[in-house]
């Protein structure tokens, strides 16, 4: 036992964080900071610009869309394309069926036909009888024999046959080998100029193509899209073995973004 009064001393260590320690520390947790809002501004970075490209895309998709749906429609053997190959020309079909007797001899205002179905949409401003074309040039030279007949002037709808009756005597240059006949409408043009994509339509039948456009809104002119660079219609005529293609190809820039899209349309080769 220890002698009163003395004093033991116990020897202790004070526990905690040197200067040099402290500033490692902190240049750690900084570069780790600089990493991590770089990582998080290039990912936001990326998702903007993947939206502005999507955007951009958007607006060829949706024409060429549009374009596509209204083009499979086309009469057979009435594509044309312009020589700079930036319009496209067809004649839309709106029904059709098979008929039993047609003015192909001699001139008549009526043809005997297979119930169409048609006769709640009939537009007798517009609509026509269209049999057998084979050349482009006949179907746009509104011929008379030709393949495509004046405007239909009534449309019974009765069953199981009707009678489609003209509002003037036509001929038809031949008979159809499956007796199969198209109602079809005014021609239809897409054309791009001054970075839009137009349509046209209401114009009626011209044998030079573009001969009668309109060039104004109220006479028949619609924009589809915008902000177009380049762009380029193609023609693959049909053969005995395939159908015919429509190539487009459409470049849209906006907001600094560049889309370049390519589009393919079969149209069918069977009159």
């Amino acid at each position: 036992m220890p002698p009163t009064g003395s004093v033991r001393g116990i020897g202790s260590k004070c526990l905690g964080f040197t200067l040099i320690e402290l500033i490692i520390v902190i240049v750690v947790m900084g570069i780790l900071s600089v990493g991590s809002v770089r990582f998080i501004s290039q990912s936001t970075q990326g998702v903007i610009d993947a939206g502005e490209r999507q955007r951009v895309a958007s607006i060829g998709i949706i024409a060429m869309e549009k374009i596509s749906r209204e083009m499979r429609e086309a009469l057979p053997n009435s594509i044309r394309i312009d020589v700079s190959g930036d319009c496209i020309e067809f004649v839309p079909t709106k029904g059709g069926s098979e008929y039993l007797t047609a003015p192909v001899l001699t001139a008549s205002n009526t043809l005997d036909v297979i119930r169409t179905g048609y006769a709640t949409f009939l537009n007798t401003t517009f609509d026509r009888v269209a049999l057998f074309p084979i050349l482009t040039a006949e179907v746009y030279a509104a011929l008379n024999p030709g393949p495509i007949s004046s405007v239909i002037n009534t449309l019974p709808d009765t069953s199981p046959t009707e009678v489609v009756t003209l509002s003037s005597s036509h001929q038809f240059l031949t008979d159809s080998p499956e007796r199969r006949f198209y109602i079809v409408s005014d021609p239809v043009t897409y054309c791009v100029a001054s970075g839009f994509l137009y349509r046209y339509n209401n114009y009626g039948f011209d044998a030079v193509m573009g001969a009668s456009r309109p060039t104004n809104f109220a006479g028949g002119r619609e924009v589809i899209a915008s902000q177009l660079t380049n762009a380029n219609f193609d023609y693959v005529s049909a053969s005995l073995s395939r159908n015919a293609v429509v190539k487009i190809e459409l470049t849209i820039a906006d907001g600094g973004e560049v889309q370049t899209l390519e589009y393919e349309v079969l149209i069918r080769n069977v009159p």
